[in-house]
């Protein structure tokens, strides 16, 4: 399997405050790799210093064999590269479809395939289908997951960032969730990098994983392994 995804010793700070202490994370094609650890690891740092809204002090960030370290934002989502950020940050004002058209921005000249693509979401999520011309602030919080998802869908991503999508919902529209996810990966072929803290729910879909405490990489793994492991167990699966 190719690598899509290749960090390197990267480091990144918040004033004075180190968040991210020489991290190194490689991502296989067609993989799910989680990246778990507790509140204030620096999990969301990690991907928001990838997707360019922070920058790094030192260190590589390579995404398909090209150095994307200190590219704009936007020409790293123009590249395949697309964050779903946590707390879902959907344009309430707007309806689901208008949601979903922003998100086709990088293949605005392509109506044809912006009106195909939104299809593919309205197939994937059927109940943004029903409220699509609903006011996204009025969708509930499960719903409002999907709509977040499925607009970083319509610029048909090759790597797909997560971060936290299972937050405040509810245990049945977490599965929900989590099969959507499983179901993006194996239809679409998106190589998907899964920041979640419900590490039980995570280490069942992802392939490999890396635990992440205060900053630093502490293990690296195959989901499964991860899964077993005493000092998993004991801080991320609840088990004591």
């Amino acid at each position: 399997m190719s690598t899509v995804l290749d960090i390197k010793n990267i480091q990144t700070y918040y004033g004075k405050i180190q968040a991210v202490k020489d991290v190194n994370i490689s991502v296989k094609q067609g993989e799910i790799l989680a990246l778990l650890g507790a509140n204030g690891a620096g999990k969301s740092t990690i991907l928001k210093t990838i997707s360019g809204l922070v920058r790094p002090s030192e260190g590589s960030i390579h995404f398909m064999g090209e150095d994307i370290t200190r590219k704009d934002a936007h020409v790293i989502v123009e590249k395949g590269l697309i964050h779903v950020p946590e707390g879902r940050r959907v344009f309430g004002a707007l309806t689901v479809t208008e949601n979903l058209e922003l998100g086709a921005f990088t293949k605005k000249s392509d109506k044809v395939k912006t009106h195909k693509n939104i299809e593919m979401v309205f197939e994937m999520f059927p109940r943004l289908a029903e409220r699509r011309r609903q006011m996204a602030g009025t969708l509930s919080g499960g719903e409002q997951q999907m709509l977040a998802i499925g607009r970083a869908l319509m610029s048909e991503p090759k790597l797909l960032m997560l971060d936290e999508p299972s937050m405040g919902l509810a245990p049945i529209i977490v599965i929900e969730i989590m099969k959507i996810i499983k179901r993006i990966n194996r239809e679409n072929n998106t190589t998907i990098l899964l920041v979640e803290q419900n590490a039980k729910a995570a280490l069942k879909l992802a392939h490999r994983g890396y635990v992440l405490e205060t900053g630093n990489i502490t293990l690296e793994d195959s989901a499964e392994s991860l899964r077993t492991n005493d000092s998993v167990i004991k801080a991320y699966l609840g088990a004591h």
